[in-house]
């Protein structure tokens, strides 16, 4: 049997391996490792189901002749299906979101679930945090893929009505608006892979994320406030939630301002960056010590007198980028 992968035919010793699954899954872990994933598989030049209950993977390997494998790199990949899901988006709001939708149901709820389940996967693989992505209206792209997912769930088990439909218009046109901008974060979250692209455009790119950072930081400074009085009404599970909130967007704006020191130092040059990292790395680690000890007091202090001033030393640095 010839192994082919990307029409290249690799040198591959058969071993304990019985079907076309066991080839599979020995070169599956091969191609993650170099960043890639399985795009398609074709047995004897017919295109086989990517699945390992399918008839196509038991099949003895005496039978097969030619086992043709095709990769693509994850992040195109996920950029490409981001592409994809605005078309989609496109021809829901062109064809199908209209009053008369009812004979339209089952293809626009199946549509609905292909974005959805579509982009968490992108902005998962792009490493990219809906949290921190503004889409016009000041939402959150995590907003919008939350209301997403709740209006699935509930036109689950009902027909879509008027008032459904004018939601999810409004719902659609959101994320046909956000999902350039997902483009733009995806760039400067995964630099090495648009290392051609003109450093005009990179420096354009970074000052849109500033600019969405600095509104989530501005808009989520009183979480301190809140978390101290949570803490002190006994409410640790909520405290713990904007603390866990707290600490992914610092993690975003750190990770963020780490990539531009990296691309473009001479933002940041007469910044003590390195200094304000690590201190912030080290007092969330003490805060996280305090937590498992259940010392909600050197928490709320932490917070209130080490992490707070940190995070306003960032808002400033953020606000004089993103102009």
């Amino acid at each position: 049997m010839e192994i082919l992968i990307n029409n290249e035919k690799l040198d591959f010793k058969l071993e304990k391996e019985k079907n076309v699954g066991d080839i599979i899954k020995d070169l599956e872990n091969c191609v993650l490792e170099n960043g890639n994933v399985i795009e398609s598989i074709s047995v004897d030049n017919s295109i086989i189901p990517y699945d390992y209950s399918s008839f196509e993977f038991r099949q003895n390997i005496s039978e097969v002749n030619e086992l043709k494998i095709i990769t693509a790199n994850q992040i195109e990949l996920a950029v490409n299906t981001m592409v994809t899901v605005g078309e989609y988006i496109n021809k829901l709001l062109d064809e199908y979101i209209r009053i008369d939708s009812l004979k339209y149901y089952d293809a626009i709820l199946e549509g609905l679930k292909l974005i959805h389940e579509g982009t968490l996967d992108s902005l998962r693989i792009l490493n990219i945090k809906s949290m921190v992505v503004v889409e016009k209206e000041g939402r959150t792209f995590a907003d919008i893929l939350l209301e997403m997912g709740n209006l699935i769930l509930k036109y689950e088990k009902k027909y879509i009505d008027e008032d459904g439909i004018k939601i999810l218009k409004h719902l659609l046109e959101s994320l046909l608006y956000t999902i350039p901008k997902v483009f733009k974060w995806a760039v400067v979250k995964n630099y090495s892979m648009f290392s051609t692209l003109e450093k005009t455009r990179i420096i354009s790119y970074l000052k849109m994320t500033f600019a969405d950072l600095y509104i989530i930081c501005y808009s989520s400074v009183n979480k301190f406030e809140d978390i101290g009085r949570n803490l002190q009404l006994g409410e640790d599970r909520n405290a713990f939630n904007d603390l866990f909130y707290l600490t992914e967007l610092l993690d975003e704006v750190i990770s963020v301002l780490r990539i531009t020191k990296l691309l473009l130092p001479m933002l940041l040059s007469d910044d003590n960056c390195d200094g304000i990292f690590q201190e912030m790395t080290n007092q969330l680690k003490d805060i996280e010590r305090a937590f498992k000890d259940g010392d909600m007091i050197t928490v709320g202090d932490i917070l209130e007198y080490e992490v707070r001033p940190l995070f306003e030393k960032l808002l400033d640095l953020l606000k004089k980028l993103k102009i």
